[in-house]
């Protein structure tokens, strides 16, 4: 993993920031990498790494990307971090 920690309240575009916060609440981790950031899932493994970026063209549309995204983590059915 490289990059620091940083915060999905520190992303410029709300849309994009609402969706990040809601899957730091469930476990996810979001290091600061490329023209943003990345999110890692919180398996051990940390199976999936979704890009994050900080000026996407689309922010509505960038936010479903990364929700579908994540709701491809291998967790358990049940598991609530598993997807928003």
């Amino acid at each position: 993993m490289s990059g620091r920690v940083i915060q999905g309240s520190d992303h410029p575009k709300a849309p994009v920031r609402k969706v990040l916060m809601a899957l730091e609440a469930m476990g996810w981790t979001i290091y600061g990498a490329g023209h943003w950031g990345r999110i890692h899932c919180p398996c051990a493994t940390t199976c999936l790494k979704i890009p994050v970026y900080g000026t996407p063209k689309d922010p509505e549309r960038h936010a479903r990307r990364i929700q579908a995204l994540a709701g491809r983590c291998p967790l358990p059915e049940g598991d609530p971090r598993r997807s928003l």
